[in-house]
Parts: structure tokens; C-alpha cells; sequence
């Protein structure tokens, strides 16, 4: 007797411990994912540009636009923000046509800024080496090469040429580098530097599939626990609870297709959590098939002739559609005889 009321006694504690722990989790969870949504905003850039543009070299930023992670691009606006030493002291405007190349876009690689002309922004579709099945934690980098050039002909100068830029492009932060130049673009013997952009997921996309991910694998446990109990024959076994269990493996889809970014089918997440969380709810259904078979209650069985057996109080009468009331009279009569 004292060791079942100590046994009670602990169960509510032990139930209150872990609904705290749970609820403690989630606010956890939520703190976390508010926190990197606001460190985004002040993360999200490649790196700022002088107030002051510099008086030795023409001066272009790079603003990304939008990432397209399944076809391997960045947009970006290539804009021109000072001429330097090639702009008319009067205008700051072009005395000369300036042409500038860029190197690694899907679509033309230059383009040419005619004689007093106020530049436009230009949009370039930069060409990435990317992994989109490592999502969330894939990158998506391009190696980029700008060089201006004026003059007629063969007979082009080089202008000293340089780049900066911010971004903002929700979901993404962007990192850059410079590195060494390749064989690509050669100027003077030389190859022109090369600044490597490289966007990856912000934090907050990544925790966001990662809660994603999370509640996707508690429907699997869920369905289980239920099903095992029910089969040990600790619970009732209820048939509508099939229908809860079916509409979690239905619920799978429209979770997966929820997760920011669109992994397309076949990334990682599919083999190590999406399938497994299929099969765990699927196993569940079969195994609470097998407990509503084992534990569930017994139906009427059917007489030979396929009338239903109804058990009567004191007698059991056979009734089999229009010619029950005929059987049963028939009987009358023979009971009065």
C-alpha cells in the first residue's frame, strides 16, 4: 500500500517535470530563432562603401538582388558610383566612353557607358558552384573579375577599378573576399584580381528548418507510443484513432514543402529524416492494426444464410429482411399449437 500511494504521489511530479521541460524548450527554441532573425538584419552584408569615393580609380558596387540556389545564380545591380580619375571635373561625367567587364554572368559580359551619359544600374545573373542538396547548410559562391576599359580598339587602357556593395536579400547573408586572379581576364600581362561573393543561409532559415525538421520527427514517436500501447493492451483500443494516424502521415508532405529555401527532393533531409518519419508513421498504422485485431471488440457474426444473429433476452432470433416477420410468425404459431 505504501509503496502504490509513493508510486502515485511521484507520477504527477514526474508528469509536471517534464510538461516544464517542454514548454521550456520551446520558449527556448523561440528566443533563439527571433535572435538570429534580428542578428540577420545586421549581418547581411558584403561590406560598405566609402563616403568619400576615391579619387584614383573608378568605383562599382555590387548590390545582390535575389538568390536562385536551385539554378545556380545570384542577381545582382552593378552600379557605377564615381568615374575617379576619368570624370569631367564639371559633371563627373564620362569624357570618353567606358567600357567594363565582367567576368562569370549568364548573359552578356559587358557593357559600354557612352560619352556624358548618366550610368543605370545593370543586372547581372552571376554563375555559382553550389551544392542545393546540402540544404540549410549549403553556399553558393562566385569568383568575380571586373576590369574598365577605355579607349578605341586595340589601343584600350586599363582603369584602376574598384568594387564594394551591400545586400539584403531575405534568407541569405554574403560574405566576399579577394583572391588571386586566373587566366580568365588578363590586363597587362596580369590577371586581374578577383573578388570571391559567397551567399549562405542565414541563421534564422537554418534554425527555422531545423524546428521544421524537429516537429516532423514527433509525429513518428507519437504514432508509435500510441500503437504500442494499444497492442500491450494499456489503453483502449479506439478504430477512430487509425484516422488521426493516417491524417499525421498525410500532414508529412505539406511539412516538408514548408521548409524555407525549397530543398528539392533528394537532399539530405529526405534520406535521414523525411522517409523515416513516413516509415515510423506507416509502422505505427500496421501495429495498431494488429492491437484493434488482437483487443478490439468482437462484431455479430453473420448466420450461415446471411441474416444477422440478434441476441434477444431469453431467445435468440434470426432476422433476415422481409422474411424475418414471417419466420417469427410461423414460430407464434407454433408455440400457441
Amino acid at each position: 500500500m505504501t509503496s502504490d500511494s509513493a508510486r502515485g504521489r511521484r507520477s504527477p511530479r514526474r508528469g509536471r517535470a517534464i510538461a516544464i521541460t517542454l514548454i521550456a524548450a520551446l520558449v527556448l527554441g523561440y528566443v533563439v530563432v527571433v535572435a538570429l532573425y534580428a542578428l540577420n538584419e545586421r549581418a547581411a552584408n558584403i561590406e560598405g562603401c566609402t563616403d568619400e569615393p576615391p579619387s584614383d580609380a573608378v568605383l562599382l558596387a555590387v548590390t545582390p538582388e535575389s538568390v536562385n540556389a536551385a539554378g545556380d545564380r545570384i542577381v545582382a545591380n552593378l552600379t557605377v558610383l564615381s568615374f575617379g580619375p576619368i570624370g569631367s571635373a564639371d559633371t563627373s561625367l564620362l569624357s570618353e566612353p567606358l567600357t567594363i567587364l565582367v567576368s562569370d554572368t549568364d548573359g552578356p559580359r559587358s557593357f559600354t557607358i557612352a560619352q556624358d551619359e548618366i550610368p543605370s544600374p545593370q543586372s547581372l545573373s552571376f554563375i555559382t558552384d553550389g551544392y542545393i542538396e546540402r540544404w540549410p547548410f549549403d553556399s553558393h559562391s562566385v569568383d568575380i573579375a571586373i576590369v574598365s576599359l577605355q579607349g578605341d580598339g586595340g589601343d584600350m587602357t586599363a582603369i584602376p577599378t574598384l568594387l564594394c556593395g551591400s545586400a539584403h536579400v531575405p534568407g541569405w547573408t554574403f560574405a566576399s573576399e579577394e583572391i588571386a586572379g586566373t587566366d580568365k581576364i588578363v590586363v597587362d600581362g596580369e590577371p586581374v584580381t578577383q573578388i570571391r561573393l559567397t551567399a549562405i543561409r542565414s541563421g534564422a532559415t537554418v534554425a527555422f528548418g531545423i524546428v521544421i525538421l524537429g516537429l516532423m520527427a514527433v509525429l513518428p514517436i507519437l504514432g508509435l507510443t500510441v500503437a504500442i500501447i494499444a497492442y500491450r493492451g494499456i489503453r483502449k483500443v479506439e478504430a477512430t484513432l487509425m484516422s488521426w494516424m493516417a491524417a499525421m502521415l498525410f500532414a508529412t508532405i505539406p511539412l516538408r514543402t514548408f521548409l524555407p529555401g525549397s530543398p528539392p527532393i533528394g537532399s539530405w533531409v529526405d534520406y535521414l529524416v523525411v522517409l523515416w518519419v513516413v516509415a515510423g508513421l506507416v509502422l505505427g498504422l500496421v501495429i495498431y492494426v494488429i492491437a484493434w485485431l488482437r483487443w478490439g471488440a468482437r462484431g455479430d457474426r453473420g448466420a450461415p444464410d446471411g441474416s444477422i444473429a440478434v441476441v434477444a433476452t431469453g431467445a435468440a432470433v434470426a432476422a433476415s429482411g422481409p422474411d424475418s416477420r414471417d419466420g417469427a410468425a410461423s414460430a407464434d404459431g407454433g408455440a400457441a399449437g
